[in-house]
């Protein structure tokens, strides 16, 4: 009988089967094409691992994981076993701890490097030069080393087959930085989104009403960027290669998605410089791509799931940002909870199949199943140096074919499975509502007045934060899904503090006017005239008529005017508080008094530039166009003599109210899954194993009009083939096996040769040598019972 072997032991790459394009014929690897693979792998930081954070391993886990000199021996030999399938590497995570042994191992190897540590100074092989772009990023950097944080990117690559052109380095935190350049594509978004607050184009301040989420983008995330130009290709083919790490938490997409945008306009500009200094003749493609352009593939732990709103950005060219803005999106800790649970109950599917084979029969293939496991396809050196790649019979294509009918079948399962997790989540922009601390009645009553649902904080809660600093404000924020006013500095240093918190400064009634407007214009309000005067300005209670003429004249007598009962028809009263209400036109009256304040709230928001709907009967008396004239004409005069300058925050504040927000890329996920020519869904249930997470967030995207995909890295897709040892909790990564709690995805490409291309070079063959073993195989189910708990 035969052992069943470690999953990390028969990892390979995968040949698709796509009928759409046919089959690649052996004479076709060899004369039409350029091949290269590429590995992206979070490898965990020896900083973010301590048995508080990684719960429930199995004891002879625990041993090896939690022993810093095992996991460093554990980690390198698995990097080695992945150098026999790709020739570039992009690993996150990298640390202080880990860095030397991984430098040096893969060093040995023949593989070069460029390492972008969080917030600190890149570090390269010496064979790798910095341009003067690189230089002086790296001297920004050095001025900040408080800063630093220990882990970051690193991208290797083999250097018989490739050198490094140039790199650059992509730090998250310039988002946030009021001194960044702007996008190219800025002014688009800008003037499309030309409702923004004037108080984003003041000067810094030490705290802007917009403090929170400036304070949000500041994550120490970082990217790198490295052009790598292939050594054997007979025409220069060179390709950009990002490596990133996105921010980790749920709760703040839009951090992701700002990420996620500035970093490929950031990889737009690296590559547009590229075609600018090439010596080769420009040649246009049928999309209208330079085809001396290098071409893109964007990599990394992107921490979003499938379907999330990054995620889309990147494999659909385009999302609406508005859905994710902090002042409309609310994280719901509850539903991910159960959106977790209801992974792990797909997971956990008995599907019955079978869990001892390791490999496709031999009998089709002559393969011995008792062989040492095959790693992937291994990139060997002739006696020159060169690089090329061990020689396959052709009866092996035949073989891969058979097993790629089977394999196909098998992801179906999987896509199947998958299929739900994918479409789980829907985004919607519903209502923006608010919470404001005690001290801001008055801006709530204008709120309410405008039909907008702010509700207050109570006199208790007041008492708790500021007496002994329990934020139940905090916690109603996030169960009601509100956003948090207030004007307390103090409280927006607070870790706990809901993102995109509004500061405002109360000094003065026309300081608390222009906070309002900047608040509408901020997050995208549209203000309904119809809609003014329906909420309660004590209580935020929806306002009721009322038609029974004893209640109505109960109200009257409460509030000591029985005798309008015979003069008025219409009565109103707060459908929580049951503060009454009715119309007077009396101008000494309280109903003349709001109706005065409603127009003047009005008038206020028209000059501002706020977006208003409709014009009822009630507010004939205002000239819209009017008031509208007059508030740009005081725009100009406060502009006349400067010229203007869109600031860092202000443009990324505009992306976020963007209901169209692009990537200048088609791009496509290595493991889709589609259906019907459409992408439905992700290949993998999982690339992140914890007791406490399970789920997809490593992604390699590439440009799906330059490069054609042969394959991809096999890597398990359930419990029971994580789970070697059928222990309990077997399947939670690290473990003895495996160096960290992230799988490592992989894709192998191939870049078209021009028909002036000899074909003489050997280059890797996308198709790997018979017996491929069965851990790709659907079996969701995991007999020993080790669920990871949630």
């Amino acid at each position: 009988m035969t052992t069943k072997p470690a999953w990390p032991d028969t990892l390979l790459i995968e040949p698709i089967h796509d009928d759409s394009r046919g089959q690649a014929t052996k004479s076709d690897l060899k004369h039409g094409s350029v091949e290269f693979s590429i590995a992206s792998f979070n490898i965990l930081a020896e900083s973010y691992l301590t048995p508080r954070s990684h719960k429930n391993l199995p004891p002879s886990s625990a041993d090896v994981v939690f022993d810093k000199a095992l996991r460093r021996t554990l980690l390198c030999d698995t990097l080695e076993k992945l150098t026999k399938s790709f020739d570039i590497l992009c690993l996150q995570e990298l640390d202080h701890g880990l860095q030397d042994v991984v430098f040096e191992r893969l060093e040995n190897l023949g593989y070069s490097y460029v390492y972008a540590p969080r917030g600190g100074v890149p570090i390269r092989s010496s064979d790798v030069h910095m341009d003067d772009t690189a230089e002086m990023s790296m001297q920004v950097q050095n001025n900040s080393e408080e800063n630093v944080r220990s882990d970051g990117c690193a991208t290797f690559f083999c250097k018989k087959r490739w050198k490094c052109v140039k790199f650059r380095i992509v730090n998250f935190d310039d988002l946030a930085d009021e001194s960044r350049p702007l996008l190219e594509d800025s002014n688009e978004v800008l003037n499309k989104n030309d409702c923004t607050s004037s108080v984003l184009k003041k000067k810094k301040k030490s705290h802007s009403p917009i403090s929170g989420i400036i304070a949000s983008y500041k994550r120490r995330n970082t990217a790198l960027v490295v052009e790598l130009e292939h050594r054997i290709a007979s025409r220069a083919k060179h390709v950009v290669v990002a490596n990133a790490h996105l921010y980790w938490h749920p709760g703040y997409e839009y951090v992701k998605l700002s990420q996620a945008h500035y970093l490929v306009h950031k990889v737009k500009q690296f590559v547009d410089e590229s075609a600018k200094v090439s010596q080769s003749p420009v040649m246009k493609t049928n999309d209208d791509q330079s085809d001396n352009r290098p071409i893109v593939l964007i990599c990394g732990d992107m921490n979003s799931k499938p379907n999330s709103v990054v995620h889309q950005y990147f494999t659909q060219g385009q999302v609406d940002a508005r859905l994710v803005a902090p002042w409309n999106f609310s994280y719901d800790e509850m539903q991910e909870q159960q959106e977790l649970a209801l992974q792990m109950e797909q997971l956990s599917i008995n599907v019955n199949a079978p869990q001892d084979q390791t490999a496709i029969s031999s009998s089709s293939c002559d393969v011995d199943i008792d062989q040492d496991p095959v790693v992937g396809v291994e990139l060997e050196c002739d006696s020159d140096g060169e690089c090329s790649d061990e020689k396959q019979d052709d009866n092996q294509y035949i073989c891969q074919d058979e097993a790629n009918t089977s394999l196909a079948n098998q992801d179906t399962t999987i896509s199947q499975v998958n299929e739900q997790i994918f479409n789980d989540r829907s985004y919607t922009i519903q209502p923006t509502r608010y919470l404001l601390d005690v001290t801001l009645n008055k801006f709530s009553r204008w709120l309410r007045i405008l039909g907008q649902d702010a509700v207050l904080e109570t006199s208790d809660e007041e008492k708790l934060r500021t007496g002994q600093g329990i934020m139940l404000l905090f916690e109603r924020c996030r169960n009601e899904k509100r956003n948090l006013i207030t004007t307390s500095k103090t409280l927006l240093v607070r870790k706990d503090c809901p993102p995109g918190t509004y500061l405002v400064n109360p000094s003065t009634t026309e300081s608390l006017e222009e906070a309002l407007v900047n608040l509408l214009l901020l997050h995208g309000v549209t203000l309904y005239p119809d809609d003014f005067l329906s909420r309660c300005v004590v209580c935020n209670g929806a306002i009721i008529e009322v038609f029974d003429r004893a209640e109505q004249k109960a109200i009257f007598i409460e509030y000591g005017s029985p005798d309008l009962m015979e003069e008025l028809d219409h009565v109103y009263k707060c459908s929580s508080c049951e503060q009454g209400y009715w119309w007077s036109s009396s101008p000494n009256s309280s109903a003349s008094r709001v109706k005065d304040a409603c127009t003047h709230l009005l008038k206020l928001c028209l000059r501002g530039g706020v977006k208003v709907e409709g014009q009822p009967e009630f507010f004939s008396h205002v000239d819209y166009e009017e008031e509208r004239k007059k508030g740009r004409m005081a725009k100009m005069k406060n502009q006349s003599g400067t010229k203007y300058h869109h600031g860092a925050i202000e443009e990324v504040v505009g992306w976020l109210k963007t209901e169209n927000l692009c990537s200048p890329f088609d791009l496509k996920s290595s493991y889709s899954t589609e259906r019907d020519g459409t992408v439905d869904g992700e290949l993998l249930p999982f690339t992140n194993v914890t007791s406490d997470f399970v789920g997809a967030l490593d992604y390699i995207f590439f440009e799906k009009k330059r490069l054609q995909q042969l394959g991809r890295f096999a890597v398990p897709k359930s419990f029971t083939n994580l789970n070697v040892e059928s222990e309990p909790n077997g399947h939670l990564l690290p473990n003895k096996y495996w160096p960290s709690d992230h799988l490592c995805i992989g894709a192998k490409f191939s870049l078209a040769n021009s028909s002036n291309d000899d074909g003489n070079i050997q280059i890797a063959s996308a198709f790997v040598p018979p017996g491929m073993p069965t851990h790709l195989s659907p079996q969701l189910g995991c007999n020993c019972g080790c669920i990871p708990k949630i």
